[in-house]
């Protein structure tokens, strides 16, 4: 019955923090974006941004794809410190 127990906990615990990690990707996705809006870089385009790679811990770089609707897909490093962007570059 302990392992059990055990084994429920461990589950939920598991559970709990891959859906901390999957909703911060999400917030500095968001984040991304805001930064991609207020530097102009896709100049009034209707785009989605698609998850390419993430690298580095404290000072890192998100990589995403701009799919932009009737024109050529891009793709954008925002380099972030934390959660905080402090530029997004075109790749």
């Amino acid at each position: 019955m302990l392992n059990i127990t055990q084994l429920t906990l461990s589950a939920a615990l598991m559970t709990a923090l891959l859906g901390t990690a999957h909703a911060g990707i999400n917030d500095d996705i968001n984040n991304c974006r805001a930064a991609i809006d207020d530097a102009g870089l896709m100049a009034g385009q209707e785009f989605s941004l698609r998850f390419i790679d993430d690298q580095g811990n404290r000072n890192r770089v998100l990589t995403l794809e701009a799919v932009v609707v009737g024109g050529e897909d891009q793709t954008i490093e925002c380099r972030m410190s934390r959660s905080k962007v402090n530029e997004v570059v075109a790749a």
